[in-house]
């Protein structure tokens, strides 16, 4: 049986042999793709980095919230599957890169983060979500002095969570409904979808990752290619329900920017430049 995946998709030595050439004909083949491949001072092979240009491209249009989750290979040279996920305006999921290490550890984490920075900017909005050093509380005063710590670190970041507020984000005070891309669910879903392939040689697995991913964009277009609308289905719907919310509201501009929103009693002043609201 191993005989035969061997000659169907190569051996797992012959895979790692080729990956110079296979990293200079992915580019060729697929113009602004980056690719990086790392080996030790024995010239073994230590870290193989992939993103296509077509999701470079496409995570320019996305909101900046990467999930990363990593996955065990199941052949013979061990290592471990790397995966960056984000998600498009109909909650797809769409691949940001992919990196083949020797090993899960902070040195393979910061190669992959330093390759997607070159395509990736290290904006206040980014934000990257992985779940390799979990954080847990068990009582409300331990989640509370977890909370201080956050705040003395990143007070940015304090007061984004607490702005979408806890519920959705904070699993002690969630009922079940939480903010769908605050969560590290996408990339572990792309890891399910390449369960078979973990035992592939690594040239095989990139090869199956690419076809994976281009046919279900090709069956997203195709869903949408004759779509007499502007959006997506989901955004149409949200644009659709807060036209009709804001028909129900009276605005009276009282300087740039700025308005003045009443909705049955409740005044607000809304500053669009910064992108704020009073209530």
């Amino acid at each position: 049986m191993d005989h035969a995946k061997s000659n169907i998709r190569g051996t797992h030595e012959h895979g790692y042999a080729v990956l110079n050439v296979y990293c200079y004909m992915l580019e060729v083949v697929n113009p602004g793709s980056k690719t990086a491949l790392s080996l030790n001072e024995n010239g073994r092979f230590k870290y193989f980095f992939v993103s296509y240009a077509t999701w470079i491209t496409g995570f320019q249009e996305m909101r900046k919230v990467i999930t990363v989750d990593g996955t065990f290979l199941r052949s013979k040279n061990k290592g471990v599957l790397l995966s960056a996920m984000a998600q498009d305006a109909e909650n797809h999921i769409f691949p940001v890169a992919f990196c083949v290490v020797d090993k899960e550890c902070d040195a393979s984490y910061e190669y992959f983060f330093q390759n997607m920075r070159s395509f990736v900017d290290d904006t206040d909005e980014l934000c990257i979500i992985y779940d390799r050093h979990p954080t847990k509380a068990y009582d409300r005063c331990e989640f509370n002095d977890h909370f201080s710590q956050i705040r003395a670190l990143v007070p940015k970041a304090v007061e984004t969570l607490e702005r979408i507020g806890f519920h959705t984000w904070s699993k002690p005070f969630c009922l079940g409904n939480r903010y769908s891309i605050m969560t590290s669910n996408i990339a572990e879903s792309a890891n399910a979808m390449f369960d078979v392939e973990r035992e592939f040689s690594i040239v095989a697995i990139f090869d199956e990752i690419n076809r994976r991913f281009t046919l279900l964009f090709h069956q997203r277009r195709m869903e949408l290619v004759n779509s007499a609308n502007r959006f997506v289905p989901s955004i149409e719907k949200d644009i659709s329900k807060y036209i009709n919310a804001g028909n129900k509201l009276l605005a009276h501009q009282i300087a740039n920017y700025k308005f003045s929103v009443t909705d049955h009693g409740d005044v607000a002043t809304v500053d669009l430049q910064r992108r704020t609201c009073t209530l």
